[in-house]
């Protein structure tokens, strides 16, 4: 009984990976939830309570909400997840979870930018990898472009606007990051690394990472023009989710982290900004 209901889960999953990818708003909706979902947990999982529960946002287990001194407050709101059987390889089961909602505790809430000026001037202190500003034209017109082969987001000039600047950056910060991964599970599963990153083919991730990036910190996120859902099958697709799910989660702890780090530099704490340490030079404006 308890593997049928373990098969169950997984063909939850695999029936809404695609319906997640196949229209801006299925997009829109499962990305809303997932910029404000603080649980680090796998893709899979992610899917699975967002199924149970789509305002979900920091799910733990019960012996994990008592032992830190909360109570569950609503018994009947459980939230499946798959885990791994310990010392059993290729064997799951279902672990009951529950969402802060459902207990005592004050659900904490995200740092919100008062503009998307004070937003990219974020953006632009904390890179990921270096960022060199130039008046030379960028391959195919773009205004700012990862190059990964050199490891550093070009700029130009020709932004109409800071949204512009910020969605510009988050998109490039999403190539960064999607390059790492997918040079990760290459590494993971022992295959040639030589195989050069192709950015078309992460067009969906980039998007919907800025989508949900700046529906995490309030600033007006950019359209999504994703129509027809990619081809594959959904264990193919959920590689897209998974890679997306990784990039967002690498910025989103880079801009918390990045602000912390900025309050201690200015002398709130003891600590030092690592962006000078790493060479990195902020910039004053971005007008400048």
């Amino acid at each position: 009984m308890a593997e049928d209901f373990v098969k169950q889960l997984y063909d939850f999953v695999d029936g809404s990976v695609r319906h997640h990818l196949e229209s801006p708003d299925n997009l829109k909706e499962f990305l809303t939830y997932l910029a404000g979902m603080r649980t680090d947990v796998s893709m899979r999982n992610k899917l699975l309570v967002y199924g149970y529960n789509p305002r979900a946002t920091i799910i733990r287990t019960r012996e994990a909400w008592e032992k830190d001194g909360f109570t569950i407050l609503d018994e009947g709101a459980m939230i499946y997840n798959i885990q791994q059987v310990p010392r059993e390889k290729g064997h799951y089961t279902e672990r009951v979870m529950y969402d802060v909602s459902s207990t005592d505790m004050q659900p904490e809430a995200f740092e919100h930018f008062p503009n998307a000026g004070f937003f990219a001037e974020r953006l632009l202190m904390y890179p990921p990898c270096p960022v060199r500003f130039s008046d030379n034209p960028l391959v195919d017109n773009r205004r700012a472009s990862y190059n990964p082969e050199k490891g550093i987001i070009e700029v130009t000039g020709g932004f109409k606007s800071e949204e512009h600047v910020c969605y510009g950056l988050l998109r490039e910060f999403s190539h960064f990051y999607l390059h790492e991964n997918e040079m990760r599970m290459i590494k993971k599963e022992g295959k040639d690394a030589s195989v050069e990153y192709n950015r078309d083919r992460h067009g969906i991730e980039s998007q919907a990472i800025s989508f949900a990036v700046c529906t995490r910190y309030g600033i007006e996120p950019p359209k999504l023009d994703v129509v027809h859902p990619p081809e594959g099958r959904p264990q193919d697709l959920m590689k897209i989710l998974e890679g997306m799910d990784y990039s967002l989660q690498k910025i989103s702890k880079l801009i918390d982290e990045g602000g912390m780090q900025q309050k201690r530099f200015l002398g709130q704490g003891n600590a030092v900004n690592p962006t000078g340490e790493r060479g990195y030079q902020p910039r004053d404006s971005i007008q400048a």
